[in-house]
């Protein structure tokens, strides 16, 4: 049952003047009653400044689920003492005076496991620097040098593509003539030339094979002794018949190089690419 403040006034006022009191009081009902007002606006006051804190609490802190527990009437209101927040706002919720702190729920258990670095892969002690890695190069071809030189022209007064009488003037007389179809054989031996030489040649080319009997070394380095490893550093373009590579050197010569059985150079001859005589 509510009173009004003229019923407090009236009831005080009467019990203060009770003649059955044998003290006079010097409380006065006015005085009594705007006290129990004051402290009854400040107990509102304080409960709606506990709300607001607990809201700005809220908001600060990602507060999920919080309930406010009336003490006077038991009611349940929303943003009141009882509160469930997060490690980071509980630190700023404080229990007003003459209340009890509130009960603060723990912090729920996160459900990610805690990072974990990867084991360290550094092995333990001193790193030794990685081995230098050492690149083979491909062996130098030997350069043979022993010999007359046989260059892509010719050998000593001999040229490719002379006539029969142009060979003669250059060299002297062409020795042991055969002739075999539309070819002449026969050779040549001289001051002309650094040794006894070989030759075939036509009517319509000359000369058109032009081979040593002695050593002989071409300007790149093949003679007598040569691999074939040396023959093909020296002209990648040859190619192997039979026991035989052929290695052109310019649009209209080439060298025939002649192996033995383990690979090495016997001998070699300079011929036309495209002639018909047989190399004798």
């Amino acid at each position: 049952m509510n009173m009004s403040d003229e019923d407090v006034q009236r009831k005080l006022r009467d019990l203060f003047s009770d003649e059955r009191l044998s003290v006079g009081s010097t409380l006065n009902p006015e005085t009594i009653v705007a006290g129990a007002r004051r402290r009854r606006r400040r107990r509102q006051l304080m409960q709606t400044t506990s709300g607001m804190a607990a809201a700005v609490v809220l908001l600060a802190g990602g507060v999920t689920i919080f309930t406010i527990q009336d003490k006077d009437n038991g009611a349940a209101f929303p943003g009141g003492d009882q509160l469930t927040v997060g490690a980071a706002s509980s630190s700023l919720a404080q229990p007003g005076p003459g209340s009890s702190a509130p009960p603060v729920s723990a912090p729920a258990a996160s459900t990610h496991p805690a990072s974990v670095p990867p084991p360290s892969t550094v092995p333990d002690g001193p790193v030794e620097p990685p081995k230098s890695t050492t690149v083979t190069k491909p062996p130098t071809p030997r350069k043979v040098t022993t010999g007359a030189l046989l260059s892509p022209a010719g050998f000593g007064k001999l040229r490719l593509g002379m006539s029969e009488e142009e060979a003669e003037a250059a060299a002297g007389p062409l020795r042991a003539k055969d002739w075999r179809q539309a070819c002449v054989y026969g050779y040549v031996e001289g001051a002309a030339v650094p040794g006894p030489t070989s030759v075939s040649l036509t009517e319509a080319d000359g000369i058109t094979v032009i081979n040593p009997s002695g050593a002989v070394h071409t300007p790149e380095g093949i003679g007598v002794g040569s691999t074939e490893a040396d023959i093909l550093a020296a002209y990648p373009g040859g190619t192997k018949n039979g026991n035989a590579y052929f290695a052109p050197i310019s649009s209209v010569s080439a060298y025939r190089i002649a192996l033995g059985n383990d690979g090495s150079v016997l001998g070699i001859l300079l011929t036309r690419i495209e002639q018909s005589c047989q190399f004798s």
